[in-house]
């Protein structure tokens, strides 16, 4: 059963996923005109760099998270768990300083060389460059310490970490750009962020890595090295099959196709981070279920995780998908809006898709099957990279997203009979997770054929207010249920 505190702990996530979504809005158009469009575009490469590397601790945080969670279920003695988890933060301290190593030896190459920037800018973006790279190491700290408080349940000091170092990774360039542009003095900032965000988490953390028993078996790193080297297997395919399209849509058709693709992916691809928010509560629950081998809770806990996909998933998605051209006509103009909205309506199906596919693929992790979803990302990569060269040759940049569209919904009934398979009890909410992925998609696919055809206007102001607030009934009426259930 999902209790009222759950309910609190994923509100408290998806703020933490939004609030600085919303702080990147508010700046960077301010961040932009102070910067310059050649140094904002350095700046959002570290952006960009300073994401990926949550992708080189080879997924011992997220395993740690899973092992503590299942540990702590089975009874398993706190110092034991302490020196587990003080073992696995040395190695992905080690591991920060090394790619920071990597990524000093790269900076002249990468500032001088590798990226095309106008020759003032090489000596500030390499003095930049060099904070970036020392920051990882605590970046990786950090993030073993939000293993582990997520592993305990701990949300609320979890968010308090990760909320204001979110917005503080837009707002104090914003802050020093009223100062200086030197991009330099920025990236020093950025990695000022990075080490407080570190010694905060250590502090708020403490607890859980002191008084640790060394005698501990090594079978319990074992474990974690286990289940984070699949999940690097995935971390390392999953960029591949995300963003390939976009490499190959500019080799194939044009740069300005590339525009016209990116402008309704990259907004879209953003909103899974709603599901993973919810999904980041469920993951320590489900693996402390694994740990117990108690799987007759398995089914509720798995229901309420639907139920809030249909409740608050899908109609924000469905909005999305029926008013894409009028919200990129609001956007980016009339122009890009013709030539983007019909992939808009094909990555809106496939991110719909994608939001329930969090759930088996949560489900598989938790207990502690990373191998699971790394074969099936190994399976999909050639069969998608050639059907990838196909839609694009023949359906241009529709096909691209067409095909994209569809590798999710295999990926995800491949995700859902892989979850029954493991849990049999499960078959049937298995069944219905993936009914209500393909189903609602196909709505989307419906309306907006309705509205080809002139049965539907969703581009008109007033209809689109209307389906709007139906969208918000929807979601009040869910939460209305899930909230009696605690009552």
């Amino acid at each position: 059963m999902l209790g009222r505190q759950h309910l609190q702990h994923i509100a408290l996530n998806i703020s933490g996923m939004v609030l600085p979504m919303a702080a990147g809005l508010l700046v960077i158009p301010s961040l932009v005109h102070r910067l310059g469009t050649d140094r904002f575009g350095v700046l959002s490469i570290s952006w960009v760099l300073v994401g990926y590397f949550g992708l080189l601790d080879l997924g011992l945080a997220r395993g740690l998270t899973q092992f503590l969670a299942q540990q702590t279920a089975t009874g398993t003695a706190p110092e034991t768990r302490a020196a587990v988890a003080r073992k696995v933060r040395f190695w992905m301290l080690c591991m920060g300083l090394g790619w920071s190593t990597l990524l000093l030896v790269l900076t002249p190459w990468l500032t001088q060389t590798g990226l095309k920037m106008p020759l003032a800018l090489h000596a500030e973006a390499t003095v930049g460059w060099i904070f970036l790279s020392l920051s990882i190491p605590f970046f990786m700290w950090s993030s073993s310490s939000i293993g582990v408080l997520e592993a305990y349940g701990r949300f609320p000091t979890v968010n308090a970490i990760r909320i204001p170092m979110g917005i503080a990774t837009f707002f104090v360039p914003w802050a020093i750009s009223h100062w200086t542009s030197d991009l330099g003095i920025v990236l020093a900032g950025l990695c000022g962020v990075r080490l407080i965000t570190a010694l905060a988490s250590a502090y708020l953390s403490q607890t859980h890595f002191t008084n640790p028993d060394e005698t501990f078996a090594a079978s319990h790193l074992k474990e974690i090295l286990t289940f984070g080297g699949w999940l690097t297997v995935s971390n390392l395919v999953g960029p591949v099959l995300a963003y390939f399209d976009r490499f190959a849509i500019g080799a194939l058709i044009s740069v300005t196709a590339v525009t016209h693709y990116t402008v309704p992916f990259d907004v879209l691809s953003r909103l899974p981070a709603i599901p993973v928010a919810m999904m980041g509560v469920f993951f320590p629950l489900l693996a402390k279920t694994h740990g117990t081998q108690n799987h007759a809770k398995l089914p509720s806990m798995v229901r309420a995780a639907n139920q809030l996909l249909v409740g608050f998933w899908v109609p924000g998605l469905v909005v999305c998908g029926l008013l894409g051209k009028l919200l990129l006509t609001w956007w980016v103009g009339a122009d890009i809006a013709q030539a983007s909205s019909g992939v808009w309506a094909w990555i809106a199906m496939g991110v719909l898709i994608n939001g329930f596919a969090h759930l088996p693929y949560t489900l598989l992790h938790s207990a502690g099957r990373t191998d699971i979803t790394a074969k099936l990302h190994l399976v999909e990569l050639v069969p998608y990279l050639i059907a990838l060269w196909w839609g694009i040759m023949h359906y241009g940049i529709k096909g691209a997203a067409a095909v994209w569209t569809l590798r999710v919904l295999v990926d995800t009934l491949f995700l859902c009979l892989g979850a029954a398979g493991l849990f049999p009890e499960l078959r049937s909410v298995c069944t219905r997770t993936f009914a209500w992925a393909v189903g609602t998609s196909a709505f989307i696919s419906v309306g907006l054929y309705a509205e080809s055809s002139n049965m539907a206007a969703w581009t008109n102001p007033t209809t689109a207010m209307w389906l709007v607030l139906v969208a918000l009934l929807w979601s009040s009426f869910h939460l209305y249920r899930l909230l009696k259930k605690q009552t």
